[in-house]
């Protein structure tokens, strides 16, 4: 006898058959896994519930209503299993076992009571036709069936409960939508102990879940809330590092995180509707996606402050979200690491001071502070080459102090310095620019002079010569100093600097001869 009752039972299992597929697809979300297995136990219910309802026998009845009891003894189990998915408590092999073993249990009982009649202890039609019929319940029934499928009903609301009070106000709409469908199966069931359902006989506990079942399919196929796992989005949130901070156009708090409070310095007992507890910050510096760098008024800590414009939930107010970065570690890290470059680069300008001033002392003979030895043969090369390049000539000029051991040997040392540095004086004042002045060692000097042939250079030589014999020097008697010069030029005495110094040195031995106190120039050719 195919009633409409029954059609309707047809009509919840194919209709939680459904979701249990479209549920299995998408299994990767958090709780879907349990929506499609629970699913598939309320089909299994509604499916042995249809045929329970199509036979007319007491037997059929009773073989359809064991059958269907694989269904009404794990639904409520599966539905526990999915509150505890969606709060993200799992639970161990050990567990999930335990929680099946009453109703393996009770699921024995029922397919041998008609040896002990503990779960159904009495049958009779329905006074309100249809088929139906009225199940006497025995003590396994009342403590195993309904007692136990209530306790994971009531366990499983309460975590959606949980999840109610636990998630901020704008995750907690996917929550309620939840709960409200996890209400339909108790109120089923209800009607159903009770006898106040109007057809006597018919268990509606099957469908109340199909229904259950279907609100859960809107959530993940349309309103997509499932996608969402707000335990996770509330667990990310009280331990972000960063601190956030919901606030109104008057800058009231709807939300904030621990690291917020800890930031801005206060931990009032109910945050929300409480004024932002940082009159430093204005409501003007926070428009949309600005960015703000401030520093406590106590100074103890540096703000790195972002402003995000949300989507408000009643116009015209705006609601804005501010993202705080404590950055003071980092900015206290980079001013000592400016610090350490500022001192970084005043150690690098001294090194290289030390460095100039040691190089200089390499080139510069530490009496008279002349060029030396080592700084003509450096400079030689490049002038020698300019001058070729330009057709321009270079003479050199070789000075040897006169009887310059007898000034030691009569004044003493200390004298004779003063004469050298006389000398270097005088060559120094009256050198041009692009002279070079050395001093080669003892009482030798050597000028180079760029662009002056060898008569050039003798009639400046004459000049300092005469210069230098009309001083005076102070030793045990006042007395004059003199010297002797060879002069030689390029091209004509040479290229290389070894071959003027050699030719001009020639020339100064002459002078020597001549009676010292002169300059002498070296004959052209070799």
């Amino acid at each position: 006898m195919f009633t409409p009752l029954a059609a309707l039972s047809g009509l919840a299992a194919l209709l939680a058959s459904a979701i249990s597929i479209i549920a299995w697809s998408r299994r990767q979300f958090a709780g879907v896994r349990w929506l499609a297995l629970l699913m598939a136990s309320v089909a299994f219910w509604a499916a042995g519930a249809m045929c329970e309802l199509s036979v007319t026998s007491i037997a059929a009845k009773l073989f359809w209503s064991k059958v269907e009891y694989l269904g009404t003894l794990t639904t409520p189990v599966l539905f526990l299993l999915l509150a505890l998915d969606y709060n993200h408590i799992s639970l161990r092999r050990r567990g999930l076992a335990l929680l099946f073993t009453i109703p393996a249990v009770c699921l024995l009982l029922a397919a041998t009571n008609e040896r002990h009649h503990l779960v159904w202890t009495s049958f009779q039609p329905s006074p309100s036709g249809h088929n139906l019929l009225i199940y006497g319940h025995g003590p396994a029934f009342w403590l195993g069936v309904a007692g136990y499928s209530y306790l994971m009903l009531l366990l499983g609301s309460l975590l959606l409960i949980r999840a109610l009070h636990y998630f901020p106000a704008h995750f907690r709409g996917q929550s309620l939508t939840l709960m409200l469908s996890a209400v339909a199966p108790w109120f089923g069931n209800i009607l159903y102990l009770t006898g106040a359902f109007p057809l006597q006989g018919l268990d509606p506990t099957p469908h109340s879940f199909a229904f259950t079942g279907l609100i859960f399919a809107i959530d993940l196929l349309y309103l997509r809330q499932l996608h969402l796992v707000p335990v996770a989005r509330a667990r990310a949130f009280e331990a972000m590092g960063d601190g956030v901070v919901v606030v109104d156009h008057q800058l009231r708090i709807l939300d904030i995180n621990p690291s917020g409070v800890h930031m801005l310095g206060g931990a009032p007992a109910d945050w929300p509707g409480q004024p932002l507890p940082a009159p430093w910050l204005e409501a003007s510096m926070l428009e949309t996606g600005s960015h703000l760098e401030l520093t406590t008024p106590d100074g103890g800590r540096i703000l790195d402050i972002r402003a995000y414009e949300i989507e408000p939930f009643h116009k015209p107010a705006r609601t804005r979200m501010l993202v705080m970065r404590d950055i003071t570690q980092r900015r206290q890290a980079e001013d000592a690491l400016r610090e350490a470059n500022l001192q970084l680069t005043d150690r690098l300008a001294q090194i290289e001071t030390l460095q100039a001033a040691l190089r200089e002392q390499t080139l510069r003979d530490p009496l008279t502070h002349l060029f030396n030895r080592r700084y003509l043969d450096e400079t030689f090369e490049r002038e020698r080459e300019r001058a070729e390049r330009e057709a321009k000539p270079i003479a050199v000029a070789m000075l040897d102090l006169d009887d310059f051991k007898r000034i030691n040997d009569l004044h003493g040392h200390q004298v004779g310095d003063r004469v050298l540095q006389a000398l270097a004086r005088l060559l120094q004042q009256q050198s041009r620019a692009a002279d070079i002045v050395c001093r080669l060692g003892g009482e030798e000097f050597m000028v180079v002079l760029p662009g002056s042939d060898a008569e050039q250079a003798q009639q400046r030589v004459e000049a300092w010569r005469r210069d230098f014999h009309r001083q005076e020097h102070a030793g045990e008697h006042p007395f004059r100093a003199s010297f002797s010069c060879g002069i030689a030029a390029l091209p004509g005495n040479g290229r290389a600097l070894d071959e003027l110094y050699r030719r001009a040195d020639q020339a100064l031995y002459q002078a020597k001869a001549a009676g010292k106190n002169c300059s002498v120039r070296a004959a052209n050719g070799q």
